[in-house]
């Protein structure tokens, strides 16, 4: 290979080492081509190519903090490098640090108008801050200059499907596919606004899209997954379902999930978190009651209950949080001694209350001034320790769902990122709902009394009641609007955005009963 030869000759050629390095980590010999991008960058310090490519190479390792750095070393050696800026504004939108990207995309619009790019992630970034209104406006903005931009229509859509106007998304999702008729995500996202009531000709389209897709692509993966929702809305379940498996298939296939890792971590939190543990270890005496914790396996009912709870008026419905993992992870690092979670066992009380006054500080600047707060991130079951340790007076409320329902329910997705990892392969989605059944009767035993468990089937069967008991427990005040939550006004961010705009129905319940031997490889393993 050419730059092996060139680097042969002279070892600190930095062009050389940089290229292969790019070569390596492109087909996958990421470490070895990380320690030549790095090699490139000392001998090259001011080169903000070099940079903005290690930026690049260390987001993809999932170093997202790392590659903010090397993006905005690039960008103060060149501040016109739009490709930089891009790359730190979508970095610092991933961290969570909205209003530092907020500050980098309006900064390349003030330069540059026209550059669309920026345009799209501004608007994403004011979307994933809570602030719909402005993320609309920015579109529409963008689409004045550039009218047939599928990206501009498809991104619009989505933010309309979010604030629940249905009817329209599905029309920007549709002008998208005028533009780009090969647009396999705005056909993903047409099938979850749009019932499908018959095979017509915009079914007959996603199928020719399907099949023109090459396999294994993200495109056919996209495909897939909309043609599975389509045929199931349609009540062929057999078919249904092979373009489910398809495009988990193949969502498996690209992503890095290591199911004895993600047991002991389970393991770990039950063992660090034992009875003994809350006898030594006191509630911090912080009584702000602000949050309230919607907790549970994804599609199990936790966005449809926290509808119902931010339907009351003295509650801010937030979504899907990160915090509570920046305050935790913050206060007990990875490389705490003793490591992360074991380490905590000798950890003082104090870091608990420190913990959670990060918690609420983080809560109250981006949500000042409300009486209670949802943080509906599911996977904070794992956290319940830290929940009560850190906010004793904040209520965890756990939404529990027939296993085999919620397992079918997140098979049929494909979310958005690299959460849920473990949801691509029936076997190991029953495995981690086993992991996740065992840790919640785990809390139960040493918290009594702390989780308060709402069941989805009982809220479909008897709303009224269960939603009386429900507020009643979180000590608010009853209000008839807790009744017609799909009616609510606020955005909705999650896999069910349009199932929520639609009053409670019981033909969710018992659907997996449709799909028969082909959940077999779940039904055996979930305990």
């Amino acid at each position: 290979m050419l730059y092996r030869q060139v680097l042969a000759q002279k070892a600190n050629h930095a062009a050389a080492a940089h290229f292969l390095g790019l070569l390596l980590h492109q087909t996958g010999r990421s470490a070895e081509g990380l320690d030549l991008l790095e090699q490139s960058v000392r001998l090259q310090p001011k080169n903000p190519d070099f940079l903005n490519n290690l930026g690049t190479v260390m987001r993809d390792l999932g170093r997202v903090g790392a590659a903010v750095d090397f993006f905005r070393g690039a960008v103060a050696i060149r501040p016109d490098q739009l490709a930089a800026h891009d790359n730190l504004g979508s970095s610092l939108k991933q961290l969570g640090q909205f209003e530092g990207a907020e500050e980098i995309y309006r900064g390349t619009i003030g330069r540059n108008p026209f550059h669309v790019r920026a345009r799209i992630g501004l608007a994403e970034t004011l979307q994933e801050a809570g602030r719909l209104e402005e993320a609309l406006a920015v579109f529409r903005e963008a689409l004045a200059i550039r009218p047939k931009d599928a990206d501009l229509l498809h991104g619009l859509g989505v933010g309309l499907m979010e604030k629940g106007n249905l009817a329209e998304a599905a029309e920007h999702f549709r002008q998208a596919l005028a533009v780009d008729p090969g647009m396999a995500r705005a056909w993903l996202m047409l099938t979850q606004v749009k019932r499908q009531q018959e095979r017509d000709a915009e079914l007959a389209g996603m199928e020719a899209q399907h099949a023109k897709a090459p396999e294994g692509s993200l495109a056919r993966m996209q495909l897939s997954f909309g043609l599975g929702k389509a045929n199931d809305d349609l009540k062929d379940y057999g078919r249904a379902f092979d373009y489910f498996a398809e495009g988990n298939a193949i969502r498996r296939t690209g992503i890095d999930y290591d199911a004895g890792k993600t047991r002991a971590e389970f393991e770990t939190m039950k063992a660090v978190f034992d009875k003994a543990f809350f006898d030594k270890h006191r509630p911090s005496g912080i009584a702000d009651a602000t949050p309230i914790f919607v907790v549970g396996m994804p599609r199990s009912g936790t966005t449809l209950v926290e509808q119902i709870i931010a339907s009351h008026p003295q509650v801010y419905g937030a979504g899907e949080l990160g915090i509570l993992k920046t305050a935790v992870g913050k206060q007990f690092p990875p490389g705490m001694k003793g490591g992360f979670p074991s380490g905590i066992v000798d950890m003082p009380d104090k870091a608990f209350a420190e913990a959670g006054q990060a918690y609420l500080d983080l809560l109250h600047a981006r949500y000042p001034g409300f009486r209670h707060v949802t943080d509906k991130m599911p996977g904070n079951f794992l956290l319940v320790g830290f929940i009560h340790l850190m906010l004793p007076k904040a209520k965890i409320i756990h939404c529990a769902r027939d296993a085999a329902a919620t397992c079918l329910s997140i098979y049929k997705v494909h979310f958005r990122g690299d959460s849920h990892r473990y949801g691509y392969d029936l076997g190991e989605l029953a495995d981690f709902h086993n992991l996740y059944t065992d840790i919640m009767a785990h809390w139960r035993t040493v918290l009594p009394d702390v989780v308060h468990d709402v069941r989805y089937e009982d809220f479909v069967a008897e709303q009224e009641g269960q939603t009386r008991s429900l507020i009643a427990h979180l000590g608010l005040p009853w209000d008839d609007a807790v009744l017609s939550f799909h009616e609510t006004d606020r955005p909705v961010r999650t896999a069910s955005a349009a199932q929520v705009r639609q009053p409670m129905y019981q033909g969710s319940v018992d659907l997996w009963k449709r799909y028969g031997d082909r959940l077999k490889p779940l039904l055996d393993r979930l305990a």
